[in-house]
């Protein structure tokens, strides 16, 4: 089964994206959510995690989200520590979740696949890009977060000039371009790969 990355900057669409491909019956794994379930749940990653940065960042048995976002967001050895420490585990969790689907292709959706390394593990990657101060608008109007912080957080993600050369699928969701129209094009290549591997 040929395994894809999907990728994109913060405010780039990259899970709306994913989310049309489900549409076409295509299983997602959601990183960002595998994350979060690690991190509550798994006993190593939090003992590493607690180690680096002490007791309050499971304050009540929980963890204290905030917290850790100011410690990873202002401090890129810290943001590295958590990528080393999380990102193997969630790597182990899409390898056992592929082998149960039956789909031609499964699609992984991270938000720092080239940045990691990541990207080298799959067979196709698909950046979904969009202009900076549209990704801005689009983080602010979620809620929750100051334009300087969301700036601050875009700083610790590559640029798409940076991710173009290494991706093999692009999609532009600058709101000119159909997102559907597409992926629909990008979906009918990959089932075309996969029959060839198969």
């Amino acid at each position: 089964m040929m395994k894809v990355g999907l990728t994109g900057g913060m405010g780039s669409g990259k899970t709306t994206v994913a989310k049309i491909f489900e549409a076409f019956r295509i299983p997602v794994f959601y990183a960002d959510e595998e994350s979060k379930k690690i991190l509550a749940s798994n006993p190593n990653v939090k003992a590493k995690l607690v180690e680096k940065f002490g007791e309050k960042l499971f304050a009540n048995g929980r963890l204290n989200r905030s917290y850790l976002a100011n410690e990873i967001f202002k401090n890129k050895e810290a943001l590295a520590f958590v990528n080393s420490v999380l990102h193997p585990a969630v790597a182990e969790a899409f390898l056992a979740w592929s082998k149960k689907q039956t789909a031609p292709y499964v699609l992984e959706e991270a938000a720092i696949l080239f940045e990691t390394g990541g990207y080298k593990k799959f067979d196709s990657t698909i950046l979904v890009v969009a202009e900076k101060e549209l990704r801005v608008k689009r983080v602010k109007a979620r809620g929750g977060l100051k334009e300087t912080e969301v700036l601050a957080r875009m700083e610790n993600q590559w640029s798409d000039e940076k991710k173009l050369p290494l991706a093999d699928f692009v999609i532009y969701n600058d709101e000119k371009e159909m997102l559907t129209r597409q992926v629909l094009e990008i979906h009918e290549n990959l089932i075309s790969r996969a029959d060839t591997k198969n």
